[in-house]
């Protein structure tokens, strides 16, 4: 007779599995296919193994339930701990299959199935174990020699056994330790991330990723085996993990509309970014600001002065305003129109510098004339570190015959309105990423050169400041 606990177990040890594939998954990169698909693309469709986990807690828990021939009192009960549990099976293998970015919600299915498996597996083996002791009971009585009797002698604790390794392995993989681990990550082809209207995929340009994320005991193991694995101590301030990941998703979407700007600016078919006033993001208590500005004002004008970047506001205030001056600020909220006399304090840092007590950001105008079309990866959350790599796709396919000429291209930064190119963390574990490709150029910040260069002292790694850079290098270096 089948039994509902095989498929109770073979759900839990292919979680565990699946936990210990996460935490490492950058090991197949750089794998690829003939068709040029790479390892990160690979991952969305092996995502779906992952509903095995959930459709076999709920085939063994409808299994059970249709073994179950008793109805009445606990009996009741147990079935009804049966449906719940297939009804939260289906609806966790539906996230996975339907709906796989909704991943914090899928983990809460799981997680909250997952318990009641385990009290499943629990109670039905007490249920087995009495039963065995009824007939080894009766054996007795008849004075027989009892099969079942050295049967229940040797039974194993399946259940509990089963509780007390997934606990243990629990905590290896998921317990945290108050560290960050940083290590290699894998390569994105941008030309396969991101197409623009009009364009043409012409060469072969990678971004990189690392892995940041809060260490679990089982990382020590991972970094004796592997390299690059580094560790820091998370800072107590530190904002928790669903606002970082908001966070971080925020910054790809950024970042994905500043290279979008500059390169089609740079291939002739847009204005770039141009600065459009300054807009206020923060607004401290007690302040001169506080109640006649508010964060998401945008300030067009100082006593009619136009400012149009942070850069125009510094210099007007350090002119013509003195500590304690009112000033008259026309600015933007919503889609009105405003103006709201601000009186100004010293500065705690120079007690001759005016401020309002607020803190500012200058707000872009960005001119993208062509849509641009954005492929969704499970393994690239989210980040601004592919922003200058991004850029030179986009430039690449606006471009008749391409820019790559003929390069294995890959690369790492920010993309900044000016088109130079900003620092990025685990420039060590992204040299390593890129060494195991065949890359014929890795671009790098200017300023991470050296640390560039010892995780990957063999790729050819070239240094930047700017687009630009990156543009002329390709230019005089065809294959």
């Amino acid at each position: 007779m089948l039994k509902p606990a095989r498929y109770y177990l073979f759900g839990l040890a292919l979680a565990l599995a699946c936990l210990v594939a996460a935490e490492l998954i950058w090991l197949p990169a750089p794998l690829r296919t003939g068709g040029g698909m790479q390892w990160i693309e690979m991952i969305d469709r092996l995502f779906n193994v992952l509903a095995l986990v959930p459709l076999s807690w709920a085939f063994g828990a409808l299994l059970g339930a249709w073994q179950q021939r008793r109805r009445r009192g606990f009996f009741l009960l147990l079935q009804l701990l049966r449906i719940i549990i297939a009804g939260l099976g289906i609806i966790g293998a539906a996230f996975v299959l339907f709906a796989p970015e909704k991943l914090f919600l899928l983990l809460l299915i799981i997680g909250a199935a997952a318990p009641l498996v385990f009290v499943d597996m629990l109670l039905s083996e007490g249920l087995e174990r009495v039963r065995a002791a009824k007939l080894v009971s009766l054996e007795e009585a008849e004075g027989r020699h009892s099969i079942v009797g050295r049967r229940l002698r040797w039974l194993p604790k399946r259940g509990a056994a089963a509780l007390l390794a997934t606990i243990v392995l629990l905590l290896v993989l998921l317990c945290p330790t108050g560290y960050r681990v940083t290590y290699p990550g894998m390569t994105l082809n941008m030309n396969r991330y991101a197409h623009v209207e009009g364009g043409k995929e012409v060469g072969t340009i990678n971004g990189v990723l690392v892995f940041d994320r809060p260490a679990v005991p089982a990382d020590w193991l991972y970094a004796r085996l592997l390299p690059l694995y580094s560790f820091e101590k998370i800072p107590a301030d530190e904002p928790p993990l669903t606002e970082s990941y908001a966070q971080v998703v925020h910054m790809k979407t950024d970042a994905n509309s500043l290279a979008a700007a500059v390169a089609m600016q740079k291939a002739g078919v847009g204005k770039g970014i141009t600065a459009d006033g300054v807009r206020v993001i923060a607004v401290v208590k007690d302040s001169p600001a506080d109640k006649r500005l508010q964060a998401g004002d945008i300030i067009d004008k100082l006593n009619g002065q136009a400012v149009r970047s942070i850069i125009d506001m510094t210099d007007y205030m350090a002119k013509a305003v003195k500590p304690g001056d009112s000033v008259a600020v026309t600015l933007r909220r919503g889609k009105e129109a405003a103006e709201v006399e601000v009186k100004t304090k010293a500065s705690e840092d120079d007690p001759k510098r005016s401020v309002f007590g607020i803190s500012v950001q200058t707000e872009l105008l960005l001119d993208t004339p062509r849509s641009i079309g954005y492929k969704r990866f499970m393994a690239h959350i989210g980040g601004p570190s592919h922003g200058a790599m991004l850029t030179l796709a986009l430039i690449d396919q606006l471009t008749p015959g391409g820019v790559t000429n003929g390069n294995q291209v890959a690369g790492t930064g920010t993309i900044e309105p000016d088109g130079s190119i900003g620092l990025i963390g685990g420039i060590k574990q992204k040299a390593y990423a890129i060494s195991r490709t065949d890359a014929d150029v890795f671009f790098v910040p200017e300023e991470q050169e050296a640390e560039a260069r010892s995780g990957a002292p063999d790729l050819n790694i070239v240094p930047v400041k700017t687009i630009d850079d990156v543009l002329a290098w390709l230019a005089q270096h065809g294959k």
